[in-house]
């Protein structure tokens, strides 16, 4: 087991390998809430069906879900915002795509544990999406990515955040949420946590960097910022150097 360590400042590239293996593992793990699967705290259930209903009834008046409404989540993990959206909006159509395979079985077979098996998930990498192959096809009134630009590097931060502008239909929102640097950047590659029993990487970024990323990757003009705030109260945080962070970006409508 070969753990690179933490890097405070560096822009350093992560190991996607590394990351595919800590997700396909978990993906075929059981836990006593199934939401642990990727929202983690393994031996503390009741902390993530918090944050899970708390982030939900915070956005939950903010994004407008109607009939018809289409909606891709990018990194959908065990389909989570799937159950949202079919609570919100019963007649809205929703696309999960997640990377891991054993992710999207799992997501699958939620879903119809939770009586909503009309949501749909396809195995599909965030930094290889290809429109023309979505069962969902676009454009999408909401584009969820949730707690996903962690795992990838700056290159295809970019190129995941511009593919979600051209995806975004006019009018349409963008939902993004991430952990953050409080006070500056910093790395884990292949980084072994016990909490976790497994290497983990992931890149914690600032605000500015994640403003930095949006000003490059969407079109002038195109978005305006419709909310922008720290999601959780700090009895909710685990750790003094990262918050969790989300911004709604809206799409101009067209002329």
């Amino acid at each position: 087991m070969t753990s690179r360590g933490r890097s405070k400042g560096e822009r350093i590239d992560i190991d996607y390998s590394s990351t595919q293996a800590f997700f396909d593992k978990r993906g075929k793990a059981d836990y006593a809430n199934v939401l642990s699967a990727t929202m983690y705290q393994d031996s503390n259930p009741e902390l993530v069906e918090q944050r899970d209903a708390t982030e939900k009834q915070v956005l939950s008046p903010q994004l407008r879900l109607g009939t018809g409404s289409r909606v891709l989540d990018i990194g959908c993990g065990i389909g989570r915002w799937g159950w949202f959206v079919h609570d919100q909006a019963p007649s809205a159509q929703y696309l999960g795509i997640d990377f891991s395979p054993s992710l999207v079985e799992k997501a699958q077979a939620e879903a119809g544990l939770r009586g909503k098996p009309e949501l749909r998930f396809q195995v599909m990498s965030a930094t290889d999406i290809t429109p023309d192959t979505l069962v969902l096809a676009p454009p999408y009134d909401l584009i969820i990515v949730s707690g996903l630009l962690i795992y990838l590097n700056d290159q295809d931060c970019l190129k995941l955040l511009t593919q979600a502008g051209k995806l975004c239909a006019p009018g349409g929102q963008i939902y993004l949420r991430e952990p953050v640097g409080v006070s500056e950047r910093f790395t884990l590659d292949r980084f072994y946590s016990n909490e976790l029993q497994h290497e983990y990487s992931a890149i914690y970024r600032t605000i500015a960097e994640l403003e930095q990323l949006l000003e490059q990757a969407l079109t002038p003009g195109a978005f305006s910022v419709r909310a922008s705030d720290f999601l959780f109260a700090q009895d909710l945080e685990k750790r003094a150097e990262t918050r969790q962070y989300y911004r709604i970006l809206q799409k101009a409508a067209q002329p």
